[in-house]
């Protein structure tokens, strides 16, 4: 866990390469633009939850 989210971002920028953070941000379309710390993978979904879905496949957390 992170103290701020300042810790979290530096943690995520000295971790190149890695699958440390997930984005799923919503498009002016009315999908979900998804991406990955690890610059290898982005994707639209249609939904949040199948952002969610996506990203946790991406990580194999799922």
């Amino acid at each position: 866990m992170y103290d701020s989210p300042t810790e979290f971002l530096h943690d995520v920028a000295s971790s190149a390469g890695e699958c440390v953070a997930q984005s799923v941000i919503p498009a002016q379309d009315g999908t979900y633009t998804c991406a990955c710390s690890c610059e290898r993978w982005s994707v639209t979904a249609p939904s949040r939850a199948e952002g969610l879905r996506l990203a946790r496949v991406h990580t194999r957390s799922q």
